[in-house]
């Protein structure tokens, strides 16, 4: 299965080793950090999660099970909060463990986590730029009148 940012819902910016993502339509900000980056990464390039996973254990210091199930539930807060969306199409296959001895070239992994703050909600709820025509400020759109 494949995924995307829910566009033009969501804008994401990855700085620093942390990804900020905003919820244009519910004010909510979200804030990833470890390996969840790195989830969002793939989700933005449209990779199958089975391929972002395979990734993960061949990079990190895990199982197979350990970085499916860290996946998984970074994947389930993403699609709950509607920060991402289905895409067709799959094309990837199960995620094996990684040979004993490539693990000793391996990073630890750092458990993904998702951030949610409510804080600036009204203020970005207010924010007017968000509700223009492909003009640009201060060109309101007519659809959303």
């Amino acid at each position: 299965m494949k995924y995307r940012a829910n566009a033009p819902h969501v804008i994401a910016e990855t700085i620093g080793g942390e990804t900020i993502i905003v919820h244009l339509s519910t004010g909510c900000y979200f804030n990833l950090g470890g390996t969840a980056v790195e989830v969002w990464e793939g989700i933005a390039a449209e990779q199958p999660v089975a391929a972002i996973e395979q990734q993960l254990v061949a990079r990190y210091d895990a199982s197979a099970e350990d970085v499916n199930a860290a996946v998984s539930e970074v994947m389930e807060e993403l699609q709950r909060e509607e920060l991402i969306v289905a895409v067709d199409g799959d094309g990837a296959t199960p995620v094996t463990d990684v040979p004993p001895e490539a693990a000793s070239t391996r990073a630890p992994f750092v458990e993904p986590s998702v951030s949610k703050f409510t804080d600036m909600q009204d203020i970005i709820l207010l924010d007017p730029v968000h509700e223009v025509d492909a003009r640009g400020w201060p060109h309101t759109n007519p659809a959303n009148a």
